[in-house]
């Protein structure tokens, strides 16, 4: 019978999964040190993010995938030139670049301009050895999907923020957590849908 009791007892104040999702947060932000104040905005989810940072048991309803997809698409922004096809050549180092955002020693790291480093989640050009297999082959992108507008739209827009099309999806918003600026995902659209850009060329 004490034994029930205590049983009962214990199960009377162990703390539900929302208590314990907020003192784990509270724990990670205590714990967190920046070397710029800028930095902690990393530790404050936005509306989309608390959505999609659920429990994995749990899969988005249809209400909050359209949630997540109408901010999604609330946050673009395009380039003031309105072009949104830039030069493939800066698109190239720009995909194999992992500079940026990055702390060092301590210290934030001194960049004048971050990298996408899309090999790190995605195949490219042809016979390249270090990429990763995170997200889908882009090796022959444009050849396969053209360099229409359309495509040139929905490769932007993707790249900026992907939730506007797979809500919650593994892929980083670069352009909607400001890691890339819109001109900067203007030169990866042409790295990928440009016919001179190695992705196409076999």
């Amino acid at each position: 019978m004490c034994a029930t009791a205590l049983l009962a007892v214990g199960c009377a104040t162990y703390p539900d999964s929302a208590a314990t999702r907020e003192a784990a947060e509270k724990m990670v932000g205590e714990s967190f040190v920046a070397p710029t104040p800028a930095l902690l905005k990393r530790l404050a989810q936005d509306k989309s993010q608390q959505i999609c940072s659920r429990s994995a048991e749990a899969k988005l309803t249809q209400e909050e995938a359209g949630d997540v997809v109408r901010l999604a698409r609330a946050s673009l922004q395009y380039p003031a030139s309105g072009k949104l096809v830039g030069d493939w050549k800066i698109g190239d180092r720009l995909a194999h670049d992992g500079a940026g955002d990055r702390i060092q020693r301590g210290q934030l790291e001194k960049r004048k301009e971050n990298g996408g480093l899309c090999q790190n989640c995605h195949a490219l050009a042809p016979n390249e050895i270090n990429v990763g297999n995170m997200g889908p082959s882009l090796t022959g992108y444009g050849a396969q999907r053209g360099n229409t507008e359309a495509i040139a739209k929905f490769t932007y827009e993707k790249i900026y923020n992907a939730w506007t099309y797979f809500p919650c999806s593994n892929m980083p918003r670069l352009g909607a957590n400001g890691h890339l600026t819109p001109e900067q995902i203007t030169h990866l659209v042409a790295y990928l849908i440009d016919p001179q850009s190695p992705v196409n060329r076999k």
